[in-house]
């Protein structure tokens, strides 16, 4: 039987590592989605020694140039909307295409709520800040096709982040708002949050970290053998 701190501190130790792993993973599916338009890094929330959990950083990315008529970046705290099989989806990816029916929709195919469908042959999209959507058609005729319906909530931490940039409310009484506060940019995206390089050097930090309670806990282990083998030899 142990007497005094030991048990104590090497406790405290392995709590401090799994923080740790919990930290790495968090900081290593960041710099994975760095080139993921929209996507909003995720931070730890500790209880303790330990990682309660991880809460979504909404801050605004950079925005960046592409000049397609289907990339839209937000400015302000809304979101897309998308029809997914599961519901309705909300995304702050403003990656779009148009499908064989001529559907506005993500790249995984799921419909941008209110921008209707682009006439067969349209020569260009025309996407308005508000999110008023016209097509030109073969006639060079500006067409109206839809209205993007954005939304907003009054605290987006009550999102559940799903999957990589989708989010759905924590509880189906959240409902959000119209967008009165966030407006759209054709022919941009907004950029992932994830700075690179802050998560390449807290990612160092964090494995040297994680390296030295290792040490700790071979070096009790250690410890432990040895004082095991001088009581062996002394029965």
């Amino acid at each position: 039987m142990f007497i005094g701190p030991y048990p104590y501190q090497l406790n405290h130790t392995y709590l401090g590592m799994m923080a740790q792993e919990e930290r790495m993973n968090l900081t290593a599916n960041n710099m994975a989605n760095v080139s993921t338009p929209g996507f909003k890094k995720d931070v730890p929330i500790f209880e303790g020694f330990l990682v309660k959990q991880s809460k979504t950083y909404f801050g605004q990315g950079p925005d960046e140039l592409t000049d397609r008529d289907l990339d839209l970046a937000l400015a302000g705290p809304g979101f897309f909307q998308v029809e997914t099989a599961a519901g309705i989806r909300y995304t702050r990816n403003g990656n779009f295409k148009v499908n064989s029916d001529g559907q506005i929709v993500t790249m995984d195919g799921d419909p941008l709520v209110g921008a209707g469908f682009v006439p067969e042959g349209a020569k260009q999209v025309i996407i308005e800040r508000e999110g008023r959507v016209q097509a030109v058609n073969q006639d060079g005729e500006f067409v109206e096709i839809g209205q993007i319906e954005l939304a907003e909530f009054d605290d987006p931490n009550m999102l559940i982040k799903e999957g990589y940039d989708f989010y759905v409310p924590k509880s189906p009484a959240f409902e959000p708002g119209p967008a009165e506060n966030t407006t759209m940019e054709q022919g941009y995206l907004e950029k992932s949050n994830v700075n690179p390089v802050n998560e390449s050097v807290q990612m160092i930090e964090l494995y040297r970290i994680y390296e030295a309670l290792q040490k700790i806990v071979h070096t009790k282990q250690e410890m432990d053998d040895k004082v095991i083998s001088q009581l062996g030899k002394l029965s």
